[in-house]
């Protein structure tokens, strides 16, 4: 009996506690109405955004908005240098098609308790054909409203020229063997003529598809025939991390990995994280992840696009100080790989832990915990996660081509290797 209670008790201060969070915040007023915006090459949802030249190839932008009727959407498409600005370039130089083109792809949400409406758009289409290579970025504007912009995605078009050979080893350095990752770079030009690698080459390197972790703008090493070498001892090391932490929502008919407790308050689903533990001092645990993505799906359903429903997550990160001068956040493809106030976490002295609500779309989600230095605005992933160097890790390597006689930067090289294969 005296163990019932306690279970009771525990579950009522659960419930207690979302019934507080969700009164206290306000969710037409504090919650942006486009939702679970998913960018990536339509062969499968979690793959980076990036499809060849000239090829079947699309890619798929997807997004949901939360108004009350559905609006009229259109995009517009920006041809981009590698480090995102706009190129200097006409429309008419890297596609084919109108300037403007309506989104007229969606659906309403089907028996949600939050009614949604479902926006899908793919690239290359009948409207539009891309006719170089490089980096874009989508923008979703307001038809009747074009000077007002929805969102902006980035994709990337490649036209492989070069050969990439990259391994993964741990670093030279000692005190980095047991905590961090080194790439071993050799770029074979083949056919494709540079006249001088150091200017006309741009590399950038990045880990599972975020900018937190990764290296610009690569110079040569080594010179050989026709291989470029970036490898060294210093060059192209990377904190492991750890795994990432996960949860899935994909039905709310019971409790499954990451959950502690589902509960219907109002009209409204509420489901709270079990309390997530500091990981920085623990020894190494596989766990498989998908490296920060995440997947939209409700269990037994062939539509998840437009059936799942969206439901209130609850992150709890217990620890005794509040961190001053320092910004927590929950961070991954859930929070669009930024660190934003609405996925920024806030200290209850009460409860001793940082805490945030997030409104997303049922499925399988996984997410870490970073921290935000205030005043230089350094970023540090390994505080609660730990650093190992077993971590399972993808690294895309991007290699532009910038010459003379061009006026834009071409994408002629892209390889992923994963930490656990090695290449």
């Amino acid at each position: 009996m005296i163990l019932i209670n306690r279970i009771l008790l525990q579950h009522i201060a659960t419930v207690s506690l979302i019934s507080i969070l969700l009164i206290t915040y306000n969710t037409k007023s504090q919650e942006s109405q486009i939702k679970t915006i998913k960018i990536y090459n339509s062969n499968s949802e979690i793959s980076e955004p990036i499809i060849e030249l000239n090829t079947s190839e699309t890619i798929t932008l997807s997004f949901d908005d939360l108004s009350d009727s559905p609006i009229s959407y259109s995009y517009t498409l920006l041809h981009c240098t590698n480090d995102w600005n706009e190129s200097r370039l006409m429309k008419s130089d890297y596609m084919d098609g109108f300037d403007i083109n309506p989104i007229n792809d969606y659906q309403n949400s089907y028996s949600t308790t939050i009614p949604y409406t479902h926006y899908k758009l793919k690239i290359p289409n009948n409207d539009v054909k891309l006719k170089i290579s490089g980096n874009y970025i989508i923008k979703v504007i307001d038809s009747y409203n074009p000077e007002k912009v929805v969102l902006e995605q980035k994709f990337m078009v490649v036209e492989p020229l070069l050969t990439i050979d990259a391994t993964l080893r741990q670093p030279f350095s000692i005190d980095k063997k047991t905590t961090s990752q080194q790439i071993n770079l050799v770029i074979k030009t083949n056919q494709t003529s540079i006249s001088n690698p150091y200017s006309d080459l741009i590399v950038n390197v990045q880990q599972n598809g975020q900018i937190l972790n990764s290296y610009s703008r690569l110079k040569p090493v080594f010179i050989r025939s026709n291989e470029i070498d970036y490898s060294s001892p210093d060059n192209l090391v990377f904190d492991g991390v750890n795994e990432f932490r996960s949860f899935n929502t994909n039905s709310i008919r019971y409790i499954s990995s990451g959950i502690q407790n589902i509960d219907h308050i109002g009209s409204e689903y509420g489901i709270q994280l079990i309390p997530s533990e500091n990981n920085r001092k623990k020894l190494y645990i596989t766990v498989p992840d998908i490296n920060g993505k995440n997947k939209i799906n409700l269990e037994n359903s062939n539509q998840s696009e437009v059936e799942a429903d969206y439901v209130w997550v609850y992150f709890t990160l217990p620890y005794y100080d509040q961190l001053e001068g320092k910004e927590v956040y929950v961070y991954g493809a859930l929070t669009n790989w930024q660190a934003l106030p609405q996925n920024q976490m806030h200290y209850n002295t009460q409860r001793e832990a940082f805490e945030l609500r997030l409104l997303l779309k049922q499925g399988y989600y996984n997410y870490r915990y970073v921290v935000k230095d205030s005043k230089t605005g350094e970023f540090d992933q390994t505080f609660f996660e730990g650093n190992h160097f077993e971590t399972e890790n993808n690294y895309q390597i991007l290699v532009y081509l910038k010459q003379p006689s061009t006026r834009y930067e071409r994408l002629i090289g892209y390889k992923t290797i994963n930490s656990a294969m090695g290449n």
